[in-house]
């Protein structure tokens, strides 16, 4: 919430709402000094709302009332609070008068009119209210005091983020740049999305820039939302990921949590997508949304996001374009070229404590079978130490000992959600140039009708399957070598089974 949020007409809403026995609403429901612990529900920030004004008015009026020498009990009857506003305005002090009305007036068990509180302190109302307008500017101040506090103690940006899961990042210093340009343009786009195949480094790259320290200074906050669903480890197993963020509602409700905004998390997603479209207009943030395509409509977020963003910037990665968008701008990752993919392999050798220098022919018989994809690379780079090049370069090619489970993860989900044009052009390219080949070899290949190859092409664009080389006039089209390797494995005898939205197990 924004300090000059908090003013006289707000704090005064919410005495009124106090004194009339209504439910808190407003503004000062955001204060960050309510949100402890984070996540309360509305209904327990409304209390502490109501219970913190009550300590700081009681405590600014016992405390005046001490130092004149008064006692700091709390009159029981009506005859007994006459009795001591009289008391009080005979001592001359402004601000015992001040906290006084606004004790008085607002906060105590028996309420009083303007005309009781006028008569009991013999004054006329005009100066009565000239003594709450008084208060009501002392108990705004102190409030932003607390909130500026309260702020300031708020978790920094990195405790929003996952923990990175590299200790190295190779191939990375051209898109920072890029990004780094992007969202330092004031009429730059309000949405980034970093695009490609699974194990491609999207997420790495995404929590790298991040942290840099010229990211961090230029944004009042980041964000973190991820909706990974699986997670491959260093042995190439695959494991669930728990608590992800699956849903609209997901999403829009950890954003809120992170921005200190947790009684948003009660409301309608419509209510909670104003909440922080308010939110993010007034403070510059910026927001990961990591794995987009993974949550159910994210056909639906996208836009959503895109009316939240005001001042605020989103990075996206997703494995499925999102070009479509006319306000999205795509970042579409390459993979790594032969020496970055050496340098990578070195580096995690090394942290493994068994640092090795492949010789020239091994590693380029390593970099035509695997590729430049980071994580089939440090998958390949956690088994050098234990197993002899070739033996591993044997289980990539045919998939075996635990390496399926690593195509699985890149690219089952993908196969399941391609149409069956699409599947039989994927199918298409095997027996193709690696280097690629233009268009009208492909539809040749395919045997399909013009109109159904070119919706296939689309589809397999989207998904981020294709690479595309060559001139603007005659580009050619090329799968990625892990793409071709998951084709090759088992896929072919899959084609004939019955759809299904989980992999194959192996016993």
């Amino acid at each position: 919430m924004q300090l000059g949020d908090i003013t006289n007409e707000v704090v005064e809403t919410c005495l009124r709402a106090i004194r009339s026995g209504e439910i808190l609403q407003g503004r000062l429901l955001d204060l960050a000094v309510l949100d402890r612990p984070v996540g309360r529900s509305p209904e327990e920030r409304a209390l502490r709302l109501e219970d913190l004004l009550h300590e700081l008015v009681w405590e600014a009026y016992r405390s005046l009332r001490l130092a004149e020498g008064l006692p700091a009990s709390v009159p029981e009857t009506r005859s007994e609070i006459l009795g001591q506003i009289g008391e009080d305005f005979s001592r001359g002090n402004s601000d015992l008068e001040a906290w006084n009305v606004l004790y008085f007036r607002y906060l105590a068990a028996i309420p009083l009119s303007v005309e009781e509180i006028s008569g009991a302190a013999n004054i006329v109302p005009q100066q009565m209210r000239r003594r709450l307008r008084q208060s009501l500017t002392n108990l705004a101040h102190r409030l932003r005091r607390m909130e500026l506090e309260a702020q300031r103690q708020l978790p920094p940006a990195e405790r929003n983020l996952p923990l990175p899961d590299y200790t190295h990042l190779v191939g990375v210093q051209a898109y920072f740049q890029t990004l780094a340009e992007l969202f330092g343009q004031p009429e730059g786009p309000r949405l980034v999305s970093l695009e490609g195949i699974g194990g491609i480094g999207k997420t790495a790259l995404a929590r790298a820039f991040v942290s840099l320290p010229e990211t961090q200074a230029q944004w009042h906050t980041i964000l973190w939302v991820s909706a990974r669903q699986y997670f491959v480890g260093e042995d190439g197993c695959v494991a669930p990921v728990s608590d992800t963020a699956a849903t609209l509602d997901d999403v829009t409700t950890r954003l809120a949590q992170q921005l200190g905004l947790g009684h948003l998390a009660e409301r309608t997603t419509a209510e909670r997508l104003q909440g922080l479209r308010a939110a993010l207009q007034m403070e510059k943030s910026l927001v990961v949304v990591d794995n987009l395509e993974t949550v159910a409509e994210y056909a639906h977020l996208v836009p959503a996001l895109a009316q939240c963003a005001g001042r605020s910037r989103f990075l996206i990665t997703s494995r499925q374009t999102l070009r479509h968008y006319p306000y999205v701008h795509t970042l579409q990752l390459a993979e790594l070229n032969s020496p970055a993919c050496q340098d990578l392999v070195q580096a995690e050798t090394a942290r493994r404590g068994h640092p090795l220098a492949l010789a020239p022919a091994d590693f380029e018989q390593l970099y035509r079978l695997v590729g430049g994809v980071p994580l089939a690379v440090k998958l390949v780079a956690a088994q050098l130490p234990l197993h002899p090049l070739a033996e591993i370069l044997e289980r990539f090619s045919r998939a075996r000992a635990g390496m399926d489970e690593l195509y699985r993860y890149l690219y089952w989900q993908t196969w399941q959600s391609l149409g069956d044009d699409a599947r039989r052009l994927l199918l298409a390219f095997l027996p193709t140039d690696p280097e690629g080949e233009d268009l009208a070899f492909l539809q040749a290949m395919s045997g399909q009708p013009e109109a159904a190859f070119f919706a296939a092409l689309r589809q397999l664009d989207q998904f981020s399957l294709l690479e595309i080389s060559g001139a603007a006039a005659a580009p050619r089209y090329r799968l990625h070598r892990l793409t071709v390797t998951f084709l090759q494995t088992d896929i072919l005898k899959l084609w004939e089974q019955p759809p299904s939205h989980d992999p194959p197990s192996h016993a």
